[in-house]
């Protein structure tokens, strides 16, 4: 009977639909059956179980086989030289059993009749996630083996067989499992069988037996950090503390605490339930300029429902680095006259101690010079470009400015300025000379002299931004 009672459908099949059924939770069903007067023997009917989201790995224990037997009118006399088998599961665990630990069951099969069995076949269907210590196991004397497979949540069987057992005796089965660290916790149920061909259905009824044992439910607790792995001086940096509670029982008073960064979130606000994760930022801003490496350090502890203290610990490790670009700008002349070409090289140096990415060279007249892919610290490249001198007589400050990406993917550059003369276009009057030699030159006059000068000098200037990513 259920309470509430469920609606059967009756036939050849009687289906019993129960609705949801809550975690330990149970229902009964009790079927009361007239048995036709011209039937007698064994009984044998088979009652299954199904839920929609039951997944099929658990579905090993969903079928059971109803036994019964009903007396015969016949003379009772042929019973008394037929074999009656009784059946017994014991194992040698004295309370809940730790995962990877292993467990001793012991099968132990009895003659009660007064006839001898023959072929006598025990079946142990061991319960789901424990392997065979033995793929052998013992019987006395008779013979076993085990089948099965590891793949998913490990299933095997164990069958042994005995071509006699006398009326009184006895034989035990020895199986040594162990059981997976996977498997889940709880009730852990081994039932076995037994079977004789020349015992009759009337005695069948305790050819079954099962052992039923606790798998332990540990706690436990597990802390990872994510975040950038370099950062700059003055970078405001943040982790993401992952608290993940991947045991199997719920913890309470889940504490954070960290070192080296800011935590706002210190308490967990209720029970942390098997499976369920809290997220806690960690933040910080680096300072101090002769650091090489910063760590985010998080620690954690949470109590059982025995009140017992479980702890885990993880630190995020950031890089800093302390990049820098300088360019310098060299031309093959500092004055000219219009129509004169100037060959100008930039000589770009990583003056940083990483790697500095995408360098793009732009000069204020020319536009972009060219790239470089990547520099390497301490290294040095150089690009060539020319530059047509046109417009009146002046002298013009003229800005190179170099830009890339660090590891961080922060923004570094670098600025030189140069000065170039452009002097007086040549008067028809023939005199000899070029554009930087001969008596037009020296005609130019002191001033051009004077700005001469100023062509060997270049400023060095190095700037850089940070990356507004890392200010998560």
């Amino acid at each position: 009977m259920v309470s509430p009672p469920p609606a059967c459908l009756m036939g050849s099949t009687i289906r019993c639909p129960v609705g949801e059924l809550p975690p330990d939770g149970r229902v009964r069903i009790e079927l009361e059956l007239t048995i036709r007067g011209t039937r007698c023997g064994e009984l044998r009917g088979v009652a299954t179980i199904r839920a929609s989201n039951e997944p099929t790995v658990a579905r090993s224990d969903d079928t059971a086989v109803l036994l019964a037997s009903v007396a015969c009118l016949a003379t009772t006399s042929a019973l008394t030289t037929t074999p009656d088998l009784v059946l017994d599961v014991s194992s040698d665990a004295t309370g809940p059993i730790q995962k990877g630990r292993a467990v001793r069951y012991s099968v132990t099969v009895a003659n009660t009749g007064e006839g001898v069995a023959h072929h006598v076949t025990v079946t142990d269907r061991l319960p789901s996630g424990v392997e065979p210590i033995n793929l052998l196991p013992k019987m006395d004397g008779g013979r076993c083996s085990a089948v099965g497979t590891t793949e998913g949540r490990a299933a095997f069987t164990i069958i042994c067989l005995r071509s006699i057992l006398a009326p009184g005796a006895s034989a035990t089965v020895t199986i040594d499992i162990r059981v997976d660290a996977v498997r889940p916790c709880g009730t852990m149920r081994n039932r076995a069988t037994v079977a004789a061909i020349d015992e009759p259905a009337s005695a069948r009824a305790n050819d079954s037996a099962s052992r039923v044992d606790q798998v332990l439910c540990a706690p436990s607790l597990l802390v990872l950090g994510d975040g950038p792995r370099v950062a700059r001086v003055g970078d405001r940096v943040r982790s993401a503390f992952a608290v993940t509670n991947d045991g199997e029982v719920p913890l309470h008073d889940v504490s954070f605490r960290g070192t080296g960064c800011d935590v706002r979130e210190r308490l967990h606000p209720g029970p942390l339930r098997p499976g369920h994760r809290w997220s806690v930022p960690c933040a910080r801003t680096i300072t101090g300029r002769r650091l090489d490496r910063v760590e985010l350090v998080a620690h954690v502890t949470a109590r059982t429902p025995g009140d017992a203290l479980i702890r885990d610990a993880t630190a995020t490790r950031i890089n800093l680095i302390h990049p820098g670009l300088a360019v310098l700008v060299e031309a093959s002349a500092t004055s000219g006259r219009p129509g004169d070409t100037v060959i100008l090289t930039f000589e770009v140096t990583n003056t940083g101690d990483s790697v500095v990415h995408g360098i793009s060279v732009a000069h204020g007249q020319l536009g972009i010079v060219g790239h470089i892919g990547d520099l390497a610290p301490g290294h040095t490249l150089r690009l060539t470009s020319s530059e047509a001198l046109s417009g009146p007589p002046a002298t013009s400050l003229e800005t190179t400015t170099v830009t890339g990406s660090d590891l961080s993917g922060s923004r570094v550059s670098g600025r030189a300025t140069t000065s170039l003369t452009v002097l007086a276009a040549r008067s028809g009057s023939g005199h000899g000379g070029t554009a930087f030699t001969g008596s037009d030159v020296a005609r130019a006059g002191i001033a051009a002299v004077a700005l001469l000068g100023l062509g060997g000098v270049a400023l060095w200037v190095g700037c850089r931004e940070r990356n507004p990513s890392l200010m998560r």
